[in-house]
């Protein structure tokens, strides 16, 4: 099975289970709570989109720019408002144009000329993507790329004329028409892309095959991350099918997940929310949410500026309107029960708070004494509980010093014992040679560092050994203070690395870099190095970060 299937058949075993181990219920509440989160950022989002527009009509201002240059950028400002605002994105798309027809330039002319259709056809101008297919473009002269987008601008526009058009004999004239380019598309797209899993997706819902659907779009959504607005295609996608599969709370889960990645990215053509605020309203009866949900969906509708979008959404608004209303009334009414309930409630607490009061000012001397001994108790029992707390801090650090002191003592006497029997072999071998006349190879030997490396080698080996015999867990309480990829594993045959020696040593008290500069045989900018960038990956504050490593493993 290949990867991308494997993981495809994952999200499908998930999606049509619980969700995994959560019901999907609870996905359903954390989803709602992600669109309420994303709606609080929405200005936020829609200041980055307006930065991103900004740079690149600065882009066009630059002297020495090619015409091909101005189209490429014209493409990009086009794309970024297509979803954001329909108007915007046909003025670049026509500035496109005239700059094709002066170069001389066919594929760029069509090119616009059939995003240009497409984006039409999306927003009810019909008339307009007839005339630009059949009057602009000349599909015999179109390379494969361009066919496709022909016949998918074809099928767009005669899929939206079967459904809207009011005349009976246009609309089977134009479901004809969608159902040739329809198997047009399918000798030329390629297999295996985007364009043509959807298709392919919309393909299996007309055939109502659910499951193939789903499983496609699962695979579909797959390459995409919840920061892409193809993600948000996918999952509306699915929201549609778990429609089709009457699992109203998986489809309004994919709704929510849509709405997210839209509502990121800026795109005031916002569909998923429009339904999931339908939804909502239809299945839980949150009228209150689904009209906040559709006031922004009319804000972005009047901004995005197309002509089909505000008839789509006023349909939706007018039952989310009238159950609000609905809601509104019933809320009334509770609320004037509930201030006649109270008042009744005011009256007979009124006698019972006159009847307390007596008493409690019967009680108001005792409770004072009281509360006066108490705070008094309070405040010795605070002293002591600080006083126990330090002696058992103290006794803990006198304990861990005297471990350290033992291990370290036992280990310096080991090192100086060794260190006079080097010294004696050394000056025995170095008496033989002189004797021997072997003077050079007596140079030879001095001028060589490799003794000298392993020597410090062996040092640090036994310094690195004896610490973690008394810190056996230091590495692992090390790690646990830092962000997960920024912890150290020493490699295999090591014990420690140099960023673990220096904390090793800063354990053991030695903090000033200087003498663990000299101790390790690094410059003080190193260490200082070392330190800071550790420092910088600390979970805790970093002023913390150091007083945490001295505390590793005293037991208090």
């Amino acid at each position: 099975m290949k990867p991308t299937h494997f993981a495809a058949f994952m999200l499908l075993f998930f999606s049509t289970l619980p969700f995994g181990a959560r019901s999907q219920t609870d996905i359903l509440e954390q989803e709602i709570a992600n669109v309420d989160a994303k709606l609080k950022q929405r200005d936020e989002y829609i200041e980055k989109k307006e930065d991103r527009l900004r740079a690149l009509k600065e882009m066009l201002t630059r002297s020495g720019m090619t015409d091909r240059r101005l189209y490429g950028i014209n493409r990009e400002l086009a794309a970024e408002y297509r979803p954001y605002q329909f108007d915007s994105a046909i003025v670049y798309l026509n500035r496109n144009i005239e700059i094709a027809r002066r170069l001389g330039d066919r594929d760029l002319r069509n090119e616009s000329h059939l995003t240009l259709a497409y984006l039409y056809c999306t927003s009810g101008l019909y008339l307009e993507a007839h005339n630009a297919l059949t009057h602009e473009i000349d599909s015999t002269r179109l390379n494969r790329p361009q066919l496709e987008s022909y016949y998918l601008a074809q099928r767009k526009l005669n899929d939206e004329l079967s459904l809207y058009s009011l005349d009976e004999e246009t609309r089977q004239a134009a479901s004809r028409r969608r159902d040739y380019y329809e198997q047009r598309l399918l000798e030329t797209m390629e297999k295996g892309s985007t364009t043509r899993m959807e298709f392919e997706t919309t393909q299996a819902i007309k055939a109502r095959d659910y499951n193939r659907a789903e499983k496609i779009a699962l695979m579909r959504l797959e390459r995409y991350t919840p920061s892409d607005h193809e993600y948000a295609k996918a999952a509306y996608m699915l929201a549609l099918i778990a429609e089709m599969q009457e699992n109203p709370v998986k489809m309004m889960i994919w709704q929510a997940r849509s709405a997210c990645t839209d509502i990121e990215l800026a795109v005031r053509d916002n569909i998923s929310l429009n339904k999931l605020a339908h939804s909502l309203l239809t299945y839980y009866g949150d009228a209150e949410r689904s009209m906040r949900y559709m006031r922004i969906v009319v804000d972005d509708t009047k901004f995005f500026n197309s002509r089909l979008r505000p008839w789509q959404d006023a349909r939706a608004l007018a039952d989310i309107e009238q159950a609000y209303n609905s809601h509104k009334s019933r809320l009334d009414r509770l609320n004037r029960i509930v201030t006649l309930l109270v008042i009744g409630i005011v009256l007979v607490l009124s006698g019972v708070v006159v009847y307390i009061s007596r008493q409690r000012n019967r009680l108001a001397a005792a409770r004072t004494a009281l509360q006066s001994a108490n705070e008094e108790l309070r405040v010795s029992n605070g002293r002591l509980a600080e006083t126990n707390a330090q002696l058992r801090d103290l006794n803990s650090r006198l304990i861990d010093s005297d471990r350290v002191k033992e291990e370290y003592i036992g280990t310096f006497l080991m090192l100086c014992s060794e260190h006079i029997d080097r010294m004696n072999e050394s000056r025995r071998h170095v008496k033989r040679l002189l004797r021997d006349g072997k003077i050079e190879e007596l140079r030879r030997e001095y001028a060589s560092t490799e003794n000298q490396q392993a020597t410090l080698s062996e040092f640090y080996n036994l310094f690195d050994t004896t610490f973690l015999h008394l810190y056996p867990t230091f590495v692992e309480e090390f790690n646990a203070l830092l962000e997960e990829d920024a912890r150290i594993e020493p490699r295999k045959g090591e014990l420690l690395t140099t960023e673990l020696r220096i904390y090793a040593l800063i354990r053991l008290g030695i903090t000033d870099s200087t003498k663990i500069s000299t101790f390790l045989r690094y410059s003080m900018s190193t260490i200082y190095n070392y330190r800071s960038k550790i420092r910088n990956r600390a979970r805790c504050a970093r002023h913390e970060f150091e007083e945490r490593v001295r505390n590793i493993a005293i037991t208090h």
